[in-house]
């Protein structure tokens, strides 16, 4: 039958994928693959198994996106299956996959850009989106920037790291406290905080015109006033947008002020 196979996804998958492709994997496999497909032999999957599973799916109301991310993962899955010798074909390379539909991209407006700054000069870390807008960086690789790879002098950024959203495991031993992990009160990060940025067109040197130099050094005045009021319990990990005390900065979801600033 067509599973997860937990032991094999984390010895063959895990070692050699980033956390959050592999977390990808997982959802992939544990909601759709395996509700879906559980009930075949892996050596009898047809490519019409495949398709009749991302119909359903998206006549269930996932997306289109959704399905083919799902084709994807178990394309890849079979095409190791393949190259082992557990099944003779990989029916996700026949399978005709979703059809995605090309988004078109509507980047902000001036005016639009004009209100993100107004509400975001209101929050901390305010230089956090001038240096995002102004350098096209993800949320990712600005949480992720450190203060080693910025040369205000020479007038450049090295974008090099990008900062990973927070796993948690219960650290409440064996009393479980019957939370979500994440809301375990002695929960555990079990994720690194920060990685490499994947690819070599992502690790890139951007250079900062005059006047926005002056936004991270007057970011880096406030920061170094932070850490004075934090005394003993300042972390010091480096970030150039980090906490009050000096941590990573968790990545979020939405922001909704800033999105109704740009409506």
């Amino acid at each position: 039958m067509v599973d997860g196979g937990r032991d094999g996804s984390s010895n063959i998958a895990k070692p050699y994928v980033s956390e959050n492709t592999y977390d990808g994997y997982e959802v992939d496999v544990r909601v759709h693959l395996v509700p879906g497909l559980g009930a075949h032999r892996l050596d009898r999957l047809e490519p019409e198994h495949l398709e009749r599973l991302y119909r359903r799916m998206q006549e269930s109301g996932s997306s289109a996106g959704t399905a083919h991310h799902v084709h994807r993962t178990i394309r890849v899955a079979l095409g190791e299956a393949v190259r082992r010798g557990h099944v003779p074909t990989n029916a996700a390379e026949i399978a005709k996959a979703p059809r995605l539909e090309e988004a078109d991209i509507e980047p902000f407006t001036i005016e639009e850009v004009q209100s993100l700054l107004v509400e975001a000069a209101k929050l901390r870390n305010s230089a956090r989106w001038v240096v995002a807008l102004a350098l096209g960086l993800r949320q990712g690789e600005a949480l992720g920037l450190h203060w080693e790879d910025v040369d205000l002098d020479a007038g450049y950024v090295r974008i090099r790291k990008n900062r990973l959203r927070p796993k948690y495991a219960h650290g409440c031993g064996a009393e479980p406290c019957g939370r979500k992990a994440g809301y375990c009160p002695e929960r555990e990060q079990i994720r690194r905080e920060h990685k490499s940025t994947k690819s070599r067109a992502g690790r890139r040197t951007i250079g900062l015109s005059d006047p926005l130099i002056k936004i991270p050094r007057q970011h880096q005045e406030a920061q170094e006033r932070e850490q004075i009021a934090a005394g003993a319990d300042w972390e010091g990990k480096g970030y150039v947008f980090a906490s009050p005390t000096g941590g990573a900065v968790e990545p979020e979801h939405r922001l909704p002020r800033l999105e109704a600033a740009a409506a």
